[in-house]
């Protein structure tokens, strides 16, 4: 390779230092024809950048990502419960949920659905401006297009389609969550079978239903107990009131129950009117005439008939023959011994009821003691089995609670996203290309007078650099 000698390039330290030869006069037109050329160039470029750009729309929204979490917890009685919570989508430092929106909202799957919904190509769609502003949810938009409707356009279809996308990622996270949680759900599904089919089959060995018939035996033998025991003090009552019945009239039931028979019987009744009235004139006759009176014999014959008749009327009713208690019977009942009589009938015949059912429920209370005992062991044996599927029941519920709440929070995985400010339509096109190319023309002037100014006064600057 050819070497270039120091004293060959001297020739430009001449041309920079002292320039060329030419007149001032001549110096000056090539400099003012350099300038009017240079500034020719740079705005004819600025003229055709101008000319080539096309007019664009822009059409904003704006997104905002919640930052508060949802929780969710279900009681469910007697069962389990079931909890469901979902933490902030910025509680995590490493990960900010507005990147990955970013890169969902660039994609090109993205994009080519939304071209799609609007009838536009994929490249006329184009890729939307997004800023995310820093310590905010805030996600901003920017779309451009050739018209003010076809920029929001494109920005509603960006949108929905961002929604619909985030909803199939959704579902799809929920589809694969549900189907991991559903492989243990069969498990907890067969233990609930299996201790049912434990509690049926029990069920129908021993005939222990439930152990709420097992209690109600219990209750059963108490409210029996109960029963008796105010039987028994409703018994003794009666029995007092019979015996003071009994005293008072000095009879006891049976036979004043045949007092009332020979009461009830007519002839009886007439004949003992008879007999009363004729042992009447007995007494008043022999107080006024001694034994031997004809009118006081022949009232002791016509009294001895009567009482005779008495005995015999009463040994056809009552089957047997009681002088003293024939005559305990009066013919008028004053004192009312015969409704006396009526009400110790009544209290011997409730005394004897009493006695029989008393007597029946010591059977009965007999016969449930002996059928609780035969049941305690049925009955803890059945408390065990419904312990054990009542557990079974609640994991399987709980699990399956916890299924159906992990569907309700759809947005677990990715937050939700809700439009704070809608497309906006443009009323006016975007200037800053404009404005771009005219500050870069004069931008370019400046520079290229600039650098002609520098130019021209360089001789006497270089100059005296290099003599110091």
């Amino acid at each position: 390779m050819k070497k270039h000698h120091p004293s060959q390039l001297l020739w430009l330290k001449r041309a920079a230092v002292k320039g060329s030869n030419l007149p001032i006069n001549a110096r000056r037109w090539v400099y003012i024809k350099t300038a009017i050329g240079a500034l020719v160039l740079i705005w004819s470029l600025v003229t055709l950048t101008l000319t080539m750009t096309q007019t664009r729309y822009e059409s904003e929204w704006l997104l905002i990502l919640p930052g508060a979490g949802a929780g969710t917890m279900v009681n469910l009685d007697s069962i389990g419960q079931a909890t469901s919570t979902s933490s902030s989508p910025y509680s995590s430092s490493a990960i900010d949920p507005r990147e990955n929106y970013k890169a969902l909202s660039m994609s090109r799957v993205l994009l080519n659905e939304a071209a799609k919904t609007i009838n536009i190509s994929p490249s006329a769609m184009g890729k939307p401006k997004l800023k995310l502003p820093n310590q905010t949810g805030l996600m901003q938009f920017t779309i451009s297009s050739s018209t003010a409707q076809e920029a929001q356009d494109k920005a509603w279809a960006h949108y929905r389609n961002l929604q619909a996308l985030l909803s199939r990622l959704r579902n799809d996270e929920t589809h694969q969550r549900e189907s991991g949680v559903k492989t243990g759900l069969e498990g907890f599904a067969n233990k609930v079978s299996q201790s049912q089919h434990k509690i049926l089959s029990f069920q129908s060995q021993t005939g222990l239903v439930s152990l709420d018939q097992f209690k109600e035996l219990a209750l059963t033998i108490e409210r029996l107990r109960h029963s008796k025991v105010n039987m028994v003090s409703k018994l003794q009552g009666v029995i007092a009131s019979q015996k003071t019945l009994e005293m008072h009239l000095s009879l006891n039931a049976k036979q004043a129950a045949d007092l009332l028979k020979l009461k009830n019987d007519q002839l009886y009744q007439q004949l003992l009117v008879i007999y009363t009235q004729a042992t009447t004139t007995l007494a008043e006759y022999s107080g006024r005439y001694g034994e031997k009176h004809p009118q006081v014999m022949t009232q002791k014959h016509q009294q001895s008939a009567l009482f005779s008749a008495l005995q015999k009327r009463c040994k056809i009713l009552l089957g047997y023959q009681d002088d003293i208690l024939m005559l305990k019977l009066s013919a008028d009942d004053i004192d009312g011994r015969a409704q006396l009589m009526r009400q110790l009938l009544t209290f011997s015949t409730e005394a004897e009821g009493l006695s029989q059912e008393i007597n029946s429920l010591s059977v009965q209370i007999d016969t449930w003691d002996t059928r609780l005992e035969d049941s305690n062991d049925d009955a803890a044996k059945l408390e065990d089995l419904h312990r054990d599927h009542e557990l079974a029941t609640a994991v399987f519920t709980s699990a399956l609670a916890k299924l159906d709440i992990g569907k309700a929070d759809i947005y677990s995985a990715y937050p939700l996203i809700q439009l704070l400010a809608p497309p906006s339509l443009p009323e006016r096109p975007n200037k800053l290309s404009t404005i771009l190319a005219l500050l870069g023309g004069i931008i370019s002037s400046i520079f290229c007078l600039a650098g002609l100014s520098i130019l021209w006064v360089r001789k006497p600057i270089l100059q005296k650099i290099l003599m110091t």
